[in-house]
């Protein structure tokens, strides 16, 4: 009699979860959809509008699932999420019958249990190395890339970010993210040093035409004119090809930035701070894929998957 009971719980228990798994299915097929809508209309007024709708969906399915859940893997959008599981980012493009790209996106922070809309916003005309973006104002792109590092026993979130800036330039940038009192995001912090001085990010612009690779991987090098005790690294670093102009006389013209073949930069953190380390000899060099399984190429390819 006790095995029968035992039979018909485990029914009850199947048949529940088959349930909520159809629940699930039914709300998230028209997301998918709705994104390839978004992609294949031709009228910009009309895809702004149906990304609107996909926005509030997302953020519905976000706010239900604080744990990240419930956004499938056919999602063309970048879903990535950072080491210790406790930010996650989702990001996407609309892309305008002129060229121009118009990103959206959020950010759910699962310490704070909360979700932080991104806001649909075209590029920056002009992306500073100097500006701090808060109270929901954001530098706008894609996010391929969530870095964790710890320091003075503080976590900290650096990102990866690409954005089709317009036909001729492209941007990869690097950028810090932080929460402030109000778990309200904050990025662009004083955190990478180059010669010039300290930068609240990075921004790299080259030609729309070339394949330009950033990427975080472990590289070992050996640093000059440093302690002994500091030179051997062998660590995990934000790798990047050199960009140099097509001629002299083109020197300052983003437009005209190519990578120099089989040289890199690297930024390596030491102490709390991303620190430029130049001619770097990679030994794990760019493979072109995209760190991190749970990178996504996004539609388009506005997301380029020959090289990051």
């Amino acid at each position: 009699m006790r095995r029968i009971a035992c039979i018909i719980i485990l029914i009850a228990i199947s048949i529940h979860s088959g349930a909520q798994e159809n629940l699930t299915v039914q709300a998230i097929n028209p997301l998918v959809q709705l994104l390839d809508s978004i992609h294949k209309v031709k009228d910009d007024s009309v895809r702004l509008q149906l990304n609107i709708e996909f926005n509030k969906k997302i953020w519905a399915i976000a706010v239900n699932n604080p744990e990240g859940g419930g956004i499938p893997d056919s999602l063309r959008i970048s879903n990535v999420i950072s080491e210790d599981g406790n930010v996650r980012i989702l990001s996407w493009n609309i892309q305008q019958n002129s060229g121009e790209n118009i990103y959206a996106g959020l950010i759910i922070n699962r310490q704070l249990n909360s979700v932080i809309p991104l806001g649909m916003k075209k590029s920056e005309p002009a992306l500073s190395d100097g500006k701090i973006y808060r109270d929901g104002d954001w530098p706008s792109g894609i996010i391929y890339k969530i870095i964790q590092r710890r320091f003075n026993k503080q976590t900290s979130y650096t990102l990866l970010s690409w954005d089709g800036f317009d036909r001729r330039i492209t941007r990869k940038s690097i950028e810090s993210l932080s929460f402030d009192e109000q778990g309200k995001a904050v990025f662009g912090a004083p955190v990478f040093k180059i010669k010039e001085g300290i930068r609240n990010r990075i921004v790299n612009e080259y030609s729309s035409s070339a394949s330009f690779s950033m990427q975080y991987n472990r590289q070992k090098v050996t640093l000059s004119g440093v302690r002994r005790s500091q030179r051997n690294i062998d660590d995990e670093m934000i790798v990047l090809d050199r960009l140099i102009p097509l001629n002299e006389d083109l020197k300052g013209q983003r437009w005209a930035y190519v990578p120099a073949g089989n040289t890199y930069d690297a930024y390596i953190y030491f102490e709390g701070y991303w620190t430029l380390t130049e001619d770097i000899t990679a030994r794990n060099k760019p493979s072109g894929k995209t760190a991190g399984k749970t990178t996504k190429n996004t539609e388009l390819d506005l997301l380029p998957p020959a090289k990051k």
